[in-house]
């Protein structure tokens, strides 16, 4: 089966995907972004790649729609999956091509529609026209059926999903030893973007009151993105610099020794969907705070991590000071949340779904 994935992203979540469906199908990866694809990306083989930048970064509709035509012309695809709907779904829309899977993202169904009636004509769009609708988020779905009058048989629930041979439990002494970070410290680690959504000032204005008067804490942030230097002045302006370290993306393959050396993870976002670095997480074993985003509770509760109020500094320091004081806490929520990973979570699993999708929909358009 032939598959042409498209995206506006070529991030870490594309790379997931990619490198599980070059290993069962011919694939090529339709890119319209003005950002860089990964070198994670760039190193799967058997897949091809053809990346455009559009005139228009976040609209490649106006500008890309006759390339995309070419492209269908020249692959012919058996199966078209798109990501960001109101970015590069709406050209597989706008063209009728089926058989269409649309998989939402996130924001491109939570937040950006409510607050853009273009994009949610876009969105309506796309959701109304393809042949199927994959999310990794209950609330996701029922934000779909509600906003576009979905039916619900259309649209299939399941997590992403992680590699648990890479995201493991793995010694805590021995992955500090390798990054030299002191065994005795308590460290915490975000790796989100640095972007409004994942609630970076939240972040940072929680961490100064908790690390107020402590020697013994650091904060790892694997990050980068719009907010980098407004970060780096808020860490100069407060004298942060040995409790707080703005390391920037690091490879996936070295990420499971960092969620290794933490013992906690953190992630303020005011929007999310199944977050994927937080299933990374949850199967290395950390404690896990984030806020009270209804995906998010899909995963975590008072049994295997803390969940704060949004858009609280003060309610989210008060999570990094209970687990502080109580480090049995930490490994209780740690050793569920690699229960709830493995049996959730495993990439293996949940991508026998997607293939099943991809039959069910190709079935459709096939000659009999």
């Amino acid at each position: 089966m032939k598959v042409l994935y498209v995206s506006s992203k070529g991030s870490i979540h594309d790379y997931r995907f990619l490198k599980k469906l070059s290993e069962k199908y011919d694939v090529l990866f339709l890119h319209y972004a003005a950002d860089e694809i990964i070198p994670e990306i760039k190193g799967i083989k058997n897949i091809r790649i053809i990346s455009k930048k559009p005139i228009f970064k976040s609209f490649p509709l106006a500008s890309e729609i006759f390339h995309f035509k070419k492209v269908l012309k020249e692959f012919r695809p058996d199966v078209i999956h798109t990501g960001y709907a109101w970015q590069v779904g709406v050209l597989a829309a706008l063209v009728n091509v089926h058989p269409h899977l649309s998989m939402p993202w996130g924001s491109d169904i939570l937040t950006e529609p409510d607050r853009s009636f273009f994009k949610k004509w876009l969105v309506k769009k796309v959701m109304r026209q393809c042949d199927h609708i994959q999310c990794d988020a209950e609330y996701v779905k029922a934000k779909i059926m509600e906003d576009y009058n979905i039916v619900a048989d259309r649209i299939t629930v399941f997590p992403w999903g992680i590699d648990l041979n890479i995201f493991r439990r793995l010694d805590k002494n021995k992955c500090r030893e390798k990054l030299n970070i002191d065994k005795n410290k308590f460290v915490l680690i975000f790796n989100r973007h640095l972007e409004p959504v994942y609630g970076v000032d939240v972040l940072l204005e929680a961490y100064k009151i908790f690390a107020s008067e402590k020697q013994d804490v650091q904060l790892l942030m694997l990050s980068d993105g719009s907010l980098k230097s407004k970060v780096m002045k808020f860490i100069s302006d407060n004298r942060l610099e040995n409790k707080l370290s703005l390391i920037g993306r690091v490879p996936n393959s070295e990420l499971p020794v960092f969620l290794n050396a933490a013992d906690v993870y953190i992630s303020p976002s005011s929007s999310d969907g199944s977050s994927l670095s937080l299933l990374e997480a949850m199967a290395c074993g950390l404690g896990i705070i984030v806020t009270a985003v209804p995906a998010i509770k899909e995963w975590i509760n008072s049994g295997n991590g803390l969940v704060t109020s949004l858009k609280d500094p003060a309610d989210l320091s008060d999570a990094m000071e209970r687990y502080y004081k109580n480090r049995e806490l930490v490994n209780i929520h740690g050793t569920k949340n690699i229960e709830i990973a493995t049996h959730r979570a495993d990439w293996d699993k949940n991508f026998q779904m997607l293939c099943e999708i991809y039959s069910s929909i190709n079935k459709k358009y096939s000659p009999r």
